[in-house]
């Protein structure tokens, strides 16, 4: 199977932009798993459509380069110990037509980070909102046949800096840039994807790329690019269940700034993410994703997880 030659040229116009940039982030990653249900295929009518993502990911294992740090290498007055990061994610996504829709995202974050510093434990925790995000979409039939139906489509949107960069501890000690719940800045998001549904199988698959582009330093900081591409599969297991397949790639540019740290910031991932739908009532479903690392690389030394899950509902009214 070809990809449309759109989809293509969108490819290697983003790779060919930010591939010397191509380096995941200390303390502040997500769950990289895709759940865009309008992207999968679940509609293309008008109409609103709600979905609540809860997402886990403990990143308590240090990682230079490939390489896990081994206890021995590790200075005892100075080292990140863990980031325990909660996101619950609510996205409302309206309808006109088959073709244009748009969404508003917020997240809610929870966050655990201990470090020592100067041989003395340190440690946050907030619950505060993240940076919400608003995005256009349009999508479209590319071919349609009593074999293969193929739709491709394109989303813009901002990530906007509406989450707290001032985050301190009991102490009174600013939490470091990259672990504040806000960037601080405004993004430029941009998508585009695939996806066809081949009936003598059942199956169906999706290929996106996906782009966040930070447009401004806010100070003394700017969150590095990230660029990511995921593929997927999906097909019946039953008349209410569906199997979930996902491979989810990332590349992350070094954070900028004088209140940054590039030196450890950056890297670039590869999961892969079994997962799992139900349908509980006619316009409403479940799902849950396991996230598991296949390939992590990291600058400098930063934390890694070894999984990471995603557990959620969407529904339509």
């Amino acid at each position: 199977m070809r990809l449309p030659r759109w989809l293509a040229l969108a490819a290697v116009t983003f790779t060919a932009a930010y591939a010397t940039q191509a380096q995941a982030s200390c303390g502040a990653s997500f769950c990289l798993v895709n759940t865009d249900w309008g992207m999968q295929g679940a509609w293309q009518e008008k109409g609103w459509r709600a979905d609540f993502r809860y997402e886990q990911l403990l990143q308590n294992r240090l990682r230079s380069g490939t390489d896990a740090v081994p206890a021995s290498a590790l200075d005892p007055s100075h080292r990140e110990t863990e980031s325990l990061t909660r996101r619950w994610v609510s996205t409302l996504d309206y309808g006109w037509d088959e073709h244009w829709s748009a969404s508003v995202t917020l997240p809610f974050i929870d966050r655990e980070h201990r470090h020592i510093e100067d041989s003395a434990p340190a440690s946050w925790h907030y619950r505060q909102f993240g940076d919400a995000k608003v995005s256009l979409r349009y999508q479209t039939n590319l071919h349609d046949s009593d074999e293969t139906l193929g739709v491709g489509g394109l989303h813009a949107g901002l990530k906007l800096p509406s989450g707290r960069t001032g985050v301190r501890n009991s102490t009174g000690t600013l939490a470091e840039r990259a672990l504040q719940p806000g960037s601080g800045g405004t993004g430029l998001l941009l998508s585009a994807y695939y996806r066809q549904f081949i009936a003598p199988l059942q199956l169906s698959w999706f290929v996106q790329l996906n782009a966040d582009l930070p447009l401004n330093t806010v100070d003394g900081f700017k969150a590095g690019r990230q660029i990511g591409l995921d593929l997927g599969l999906s097909r019946p297991l039953t008349s209410r269940i569906t199997g979930l397949l996902q491979l989810n790639l990332q590349q992350r540019g070094r954070d900028a700034g004088v209140q940054a740290e590039p030196e450890a910031s950056g890297g670039r991932s590869a999961f892969l993410s079994p997962g799992i739908s139900v349908s509980v009532a006619p316009q409403t479903r479940v799902y849950g994703f396991v996230q598991l690392p296949l390939y992590q690389y990291v600058n400098g030394q930063q934390l890694t997880a070894r999984y990471a899950f995603a557990l959620g509902a969407q529904t339509r009214f």
